[in-house]
């Protein structure tokens, strides 16, 4: 449980810097997958890089039994975009992610209408 607690703060850490398509970095900036895949690293978690490939990873969970540090996804419709990837932080079905252009990452409840409308699953790579 440490570590799953760890990787939320790491993902914390994070709110505020800058959204960039492509990026995996503090310093770059970083897109939804990019920000998953930079704060699993930094724990020695190797997950895939692009968000359809971090929707196979570790095991399903049903949203009932969602924990923090659990990868949690949407599908988002048009421009291109079809899925968009972030954090869980257990705090009251609240997620880190890193949104769009123009955005920066921050944190949010997958209890507004537009998360819940486009929540798909979850991921638990931490048992």
């Amino acid at each position: 449980m440490a570590v799953k607690r760890s990787i939320v703060q790491t993902a914390r850490a994070q709110i505020g810097k800058t959204y960039k398509w492509g990026g995996a970095s503090p310093s770059e900036g970083f897109d939804c997958s990019g920000l998953v895949w930079w704060v699993y690293r930094r724990h020695g978690i190797d997950v895939p890089r692009v968000p359809w490939q971090q929707n196979r990873v570790g095991v399903p969970v049903v949203r009932s039994r969602i924990q923090a540090g659990d990868i949690v996804i949407f599908k988002i419709p048009g421009q291109g975009k079809t899925l968009h990837t972030g954090v869980y932080s257990g705090n009251g079905y609240s997620f880190i992610h890193s949104p769009k252009s123009g955005h920066s990452v921050r944190e949010e409840s997958m209890e507004k209408n537009y998360w819940r409308k486009y929540y798909i699953g979850a991921r638990r790579v931490i048992r």
